[in-house]
């Protein structure tokens, strides 16, 4: 049927024009369809990346308290000031065990043995000194007798010093001095634990 007033070319023009607009519309609607799921699937991604995860190996770490063993001295008189073992873990920066005042060091080690009161997962120690520049390693294990692994490699310890341990388990820790600068003594006026 034609419009009044119009030819027929005009009419099929008319149509032809409606057509057009009918299929662009139609193709506008289908192409914000596609961007608005795909912008739902971003945001569930991203929902997705940012929710926290929950802790993979239990509680949070946390300080845990360390009461005085003693101290080791394999290769000399199996003493080594252990009568101030407790004043490394007395809260007091001021205090200190300290090693006996060697003229050389002639020894594998020297240590300092704490408990933790049970088998945890170590996770970093911090060690305070007055007395900087000796080298020390961390060595754990699960009785008081040993056997004590490394559980850290020696280094230089410095005034404040934080040694990660990497969750390794133990019960027992021991601060095992390697080396002393000559006529001297270590002290370790307090560690520190971490872990779970």
């Amino acid at each position: 049927m034609r419009a009044l007033g119009t030819t027929p070319l005009q009419s099929r023009l008319l149509a032809a024009a409606g057509l057009v607009l009918f299929l662009g519309g139609l193709a506008l609607a289908i192409g914000l369809g596609r961007d608005r799921s795909g912008s739902r699937a971003v945001a569930l991604d991203t929902a997705t990346t940012t929710t926290p995860a929950k802790p993979a190996n239990g509680p949070p770490a946390r300080r845990i308290r360390l009461t005085a063993v003693g101290a080791l001295d394999p290769e000399g008189d199996n003493r080594e000031n252990d009568e101030l073992a407790v004043l490394a873990v007395d809260g007091d920066a001021a205090t200190a065990w300290r090693t006996e005042r060697y003229a050389s060091f002639f020894k594998s080690g020297v240590g300092l043995e704490l408990d933790a009161g049970r088998l945890v997962k170590m996770q970093r120690v911090r060690l305070q000194t007055a007395t900087p520049g000796f080298t020390a390693e961390i060595r754990g294990g699960p009785t008081r007798e040993g056997p004590f692994r490394r559980l850290a490699s020696g280094r230089l310890i410095q005034e404040t010093t934080t040694i990660p341990l990497h969750d390794q388990r133990a019960r027992y820790l021991v601060v095992w001095v390697t080396k002393l600068p000559n006529g001297t003594a270590a002290d370790v006026s307090e560690v520190v634990l971490v872990g779970r």
